[in-house]
This record gives structure tokens, C-alpha cells and sequence, in this order.
């Protein structure tokens, strides 16, 4: 828009309120010209997710079968891209040499590419079920690939660690969010463009650690597995970012309403 200046400043003109999601984006608006009393930060609605409680309770439930009543960890690498699983597996490949009965959930980013991980996780020799099949999974799998649609925040609520994916390749991170909602310690590759401020937000708390490789990966997986004092204080201070956040849906709501 500042580019085209000119083209656009009377479509600026014609705006009646910005909401806007930080300060940094309301400034942007109004050096483009939009009067500052048209613009307010409402925050993001991001932070306003909500937990169902049968929710809840399914993946409770599920947590506790694939968990072993809470004798086996549970990882989940969710919304990764092509280049991204090969790192993931790598670093659970060392992770599985000092913690044994580690269940990963992989869950890729496209469903066209499911077919395509699980030969990926086959070739690499590990044991795979696939969430499809619905099947109990064995004391013997170390990988459940999460092949369904729409069940993407249940599995988050079956982890003990979540890896957001996007964030190993130039793509810009996914929501981090999805897993901090369920309190828990959060990992993430330095591609984070697309949730910067919700990034920054979680860094500063200490309820985000940015890995740059598989083996930073797999060093943060053993801190966490060997820690549980520091996965649980990682995991409350995520669930508090997203509690200290709240409200913006509220704020946009109003900011609509004074349009009326």
C-alpha cells in the first residue's frame, strides 16, 4: 500500500475503523494516511481458543492408553512440511537412544503428503501406526502418524511436548497457540515471520525454545524428557500467555459495534 500510495489513498479515505492486532501494525496504518482515532489494537483472536470439556476428556482418555497410565512419553511434530520430517525423525532417532519407549505423533501439514511420510518413516526402520486405522496402539510403535482431518487440537492434548512445524524451511511457523492452549512446552524452527509477535511472546515467558537443527532438536527432547520440573514450568507459562492474552475478540466486537 505504501508503494502505491497514491493508488490507495482513497480507498484509506473510505475506511471507518482498523482493528489492528499489535502497535506496530496500527502504525503502519496510520503513516498510510488512516486517522489515528479510526485505528485500535485489539490484540489477536488467536488467544481467544477455547477448550471443549468432552474435548478435553477424549483426549485425556487417549493419553492415557497411548501413555501406558503415564509411563510413556509422548511427542507430537504437527503441521510439518516437505524437508521437515527427515529432521523430526533424526532427532527422534537420538531421542529414542536414551528414552526408549518415546511415542512420537507426526502429523503433516498436507493430506496428500501422508502416504508419502509414512513410507518416509518405514524407510527410516521405525515402527508405525497409522491414526486412520483407529487401531490401540502397541507398547512396540514409536511413530502414530496423524493421518485424519480435524483432529489436529485432540492430538495436541494426548502430547507432553509439542514441535510446530513450517519453521525448519522458509514458510513462517504455523500456530503456536494450538499446542500452548493445552499448557504445553513448546519447540519450534527460527522460520517464524507468520506468528511473530505470538513468538516473541512465548520466548519471553520461556514457554518456546527455537531449535535451528536436528541436533538442537533432539537436545531440547532430552532436556524436556529428563526435566519434568522444567517441562511442566515450559507448559504453564505457554497455558499463561494465552490466559494474560484473551480478550481480543471481545475488543473487535466492540469496535464493530461503535460502527453501528
Amino acid at each position: 500500500y505504501r508503494r502505491f500510495g497514491r493508488l490507495t489513498k482513497q480507498l484509506m479515505s473510505t475506511i471507518s475503523a482498523i482493528a489492528a492486532q499489535n502497535t506496530a501494525d496500527a502504525q503502519r496504518f496510520i503513516d498510510l494516511g488512516i486517522e489515528p482515532n479510526k485505528v485500535s489494537v485489539t490484540g489477536s483472536i488467536k488467544f481467544d481458543v477455547t477448550l471443549a470439556d468432552e474435548l478435553v476428556e477424549q483426549a485425556h482418555q487417549l493419553k492415557q492408553q497411548w501413555s501406558d497410565g503415564g509411563k510413556r512419553a509422548i511427542l507430537i511434530a504437527a503441521s510439518t512440511h516437505v524437508g521437515e520430517e527427515e529432521i523430526i525423525l533424526d532427532a527422534f532417532g537420538d531421542t529414542l537412544s536414551q528414552h526408549e519407549r518415546t511415542l512420537l505423533i507426526l502429523v503433516p501439514r498436507h493430506p496428500e503428503r501422508f502416504e508419502l511420510v509414512r513410507r518416509l518413516c518405514e524407510s527410516r526402520g521405525f515402527n508405525i501406526q497409522q491414526r486412520s486405522q483407529k487401531e490401540p496402539i502397541s507398547a512396540s510403535t514409536q511413530v502414530l502418524l496423524g493421518d485424519t482431518m480435524g483432529e489436529l487440537t485432540l492430538l495436541f492434548g494426548t502430547a507432553d511436548i509439542a514441535f510446530v512445524g513450517g519453521s525448519f524451511i522458509p514458510n513462517g511457523g504455523h500456530n503456536l497457540l494450538e499446542p500452548a492452549v493445552w499448557c504445553l512446552p513448546v519447540l519450534a524452527g527460527p522460520s517464524d515471520f507468520n506468528f511473530a509477535e505470538i513468538s516473541q511472546l512465548l520466548q519471553s515467558a520461556n514457554a518456546l525454545s527455537i531449535v535451528g537443527d536436528q541436533r538442537e532438536l533432539a537436545k531440547e527432547y532430552h532436556n524436556l524428557l529428563t526435566q519434568p520440573a522444567l517441562r511442566q514450568a515450559m507448559g504453564e507459562a505457554a497455558g499463561r500467555v494465552v490466559e494474560e492474552n484473551r480478550g481480543a475478540l471481545a475488543r473487535l466486537m466492540e469496535v464493530i459495534r461503535k460502527q453501528e
